[in-house]
């Protein structure tokens, strides 16, 4: 096409030669078929794609995201990313996506990327692939991700060439990634499946949410996804915690007020609820507000309007409210410290997030996530964790929930050796167990289990996949991870390589395949 001349193929063909030998011609394959098909398959090829992303530059953080002609981006999943990376990711995304055929350069010293996978059009939802590397990339990893971007160039002429858009209704749209998971949380557990789709029920009502679980759960990051996963989510996100700000001030800081209302009131403040204006105000710890302030709470939420202070008349507001409590909010209501009513006005739909004690399950999966996460952030080498190591983890009871978990890991990460594993040596006291301080070791060689273990890992994972023709989905099922992203997880950690699992031609174009010589 005389737009796109060329299309460096000078560079795809050198780079076929390169030591890292990627699969070029089955990329463009695969890509050239999920640019003309819809989201299953796109994000099905998006997260292998994302694997040789990983091969080619290392990231400690990875995201997708979908965009719709006229929205702003919607993330469909991310890895690694702290909460302002995300949004800086969802800007990256929105500024490429919106400008027609633009592709956006990748060079030498860049610490993040962003991949275009299909542009927008009014039948077909557009894709893209955003990621924060370890460290800033060099010139040889830029020229590999040049050439990965260049698949992209050919997968958008293909699609011009053949004009052959599958249409794209509201049913495609919501696609069954989006409906099992939960943007920014890692879990593989039953009980966590449970929330994500009760997640995925509330998401769109304009009635009061509220998250309850203990402290470290992870409410915050529901609330998050509440919104995000939304038709709220093109607008802000406010957050607000109850506890963390005097209650002389709360009042002013939610509903605002007029300059001269009161003593050290110099100018006009808005207000957190206004400026949450059809989008999501959330308020953390809400058990903690104020007996006082509870009534004017109750009438904003019932009848959608707030008073400002120092203003003649109220006004109306539109504002879907998420709320947040460690605390039995029963109890204090029986304890007159908590307004029945307003109870029943934010309890009707509740979302309950499980203690880390009761889906143990999780704990192997967030500790492989936490690994690798503070490994990178800290641009660490750690060659990996101990079998023993994890099973002393996983007893744990963990009263901190998540939030103590990661901290733990974060530790072993820091004071584990260079290139060394993590041993129960290096697990804090009041984590191990008794025995541990009771018994010195006993000779065994940890590393050797652990390497039988991974070994005994690798040869079961290969003939799943074998044994379901290579798709991901169904040897997911078959192995009982509960998702895809868990199965293409362990792919990463035990180095098994991508053109040996997925050489079988049984879907053409879909598959990315080492080309035979």
């Amino acid at each position: 096409m005389s737009s796109l001349p060329e299309l460096r193929s000078s560079i795809v063909e050198q780079t076929s030669l390169d030591q890292n030998n990627l699969p070029i011609s089955a990329i463009v394959r695969a890509v050239c078929q999920a640019a003309s098909s819809g989201p299953d398959l796109l994000y099905e090829v998006m997260l292998k794609l994302s694997l040789m992303v990983e091969a080619t530059a290392p990231t400690y953080g990875l995201s997708i995201w979908t965009l719709t002609t006229g929205q702003r981006p919607r993330l469909k999943w991310a890895e690694g990313l702290e909460e302002d990376e995300i949004e800086k990711g969802q800007n990256v995304v929105a500024e490429t996506l919106s400008i027609a055929g633009a592709f956006p350069t990748i060079a030498a010293g860049s610490s993040a990327f962003c991949f275009v996978l299909a542009a927008p059009t009014g039948r077909r939802e557009g894709a893209a692939l955003y990621g924060c590397c370890v460290r800033p990339l060099t010139e040889p990893q830029a020229k590999n991700l040049r050439a990965l971007l260049d698949v992209a160039h050919l997968a958008h002429a293909h699609v011009a060439t053949a004009r052959n858009e599958v249409p794209n209704g509201p049913e495609a749209l919501d696609s069954r990634v989006a409906k099992s998971s939960l943007p920014g949380m890692v879990f593989t557990s039953r009980a966590m499946a449970d929330v994500a789709r009760d997640v995925e029920r509330v998401k769109d009502s304009d009635s009061t949410v509220l998250v309850t679980g203990e402290s470290g759960t992870g409410k915050d990051l529901i609330a998050r996804a509440i919104h995000r996963l939304s038709k709220r989510s093109e607008k802000e996100f406010v957050p607000f915690n109850c506890s963390a700000v005097p209650a002389e001030l709360i009042e002013s800081m939610l509903f605002g007020h007029r300059k001269g209302t009161f003593t050290g009131a110099l100018s006009d403040h808005e207000g957190l609820i206004r400026a949450a204006e059809n989008g999501t105000l959330f308020l953390d710890e809400i058990g903690d507000l104020p007996l006082t302030l509870q009534p004017k709470l109750l009438r904003f939420l019932q009848d959608g309007e707030i008073h400002t202070l120092g203003d003649r008349m109220p006004r109306k507001v539109n504002v879907r409210v998420i709320a947040a409590t460690h605390k039995n909010i029963e109890e204090l209501v029986r304890n007159k410290v908590f307004r029945e009513d307003l109870y029943y006005r934010i309890a009707a739909l509740t979302i309950k997030v499980p203690p880390l004690r009761e889906r143990p399950e999780d704990v192997s999966t967030l500790i492989s996530y936490f690994l690798t996460h503070y490994a990178r952030r800290n641009d660490r080498a750690i060659a990996g964790i101990t079998w023993e190591a994890i099973r002393i983890l996983e007893e744990h009871t963990w009263p901190g929930n998540v939030r103590e978990l990661a901290a733990e890991i974060e530790r072993l990460v820091l004071y584990a050796d260079e290139n060394g594993y993590i041993t129960p040596e290096h697990i804090s006291g009041h984590i191990l167990p008794q025995r541990f301080h009771d018994v010195t070791s006993d000779g065994r060689s940890p590393e050797n289990l652990e390497a039988l273990l991974d070994d005994y890992e690798r040869r079961v994972i290969t003939e799943a996949l074998k044994r379901n023709d290579c798709n991901v989905a169904r040897a997911s099922e078959a192995l009982g991870l509960g998702s895809r992203q868990t199965l293409y997880k362990k792919l990463k950690r035990l180095a098994i390589d991508i053109g040996d699992f997925l050489q079988e031609d049984t879907e053409p174009g879909l598959q990315l395949r080492t080309p035979t010589r």
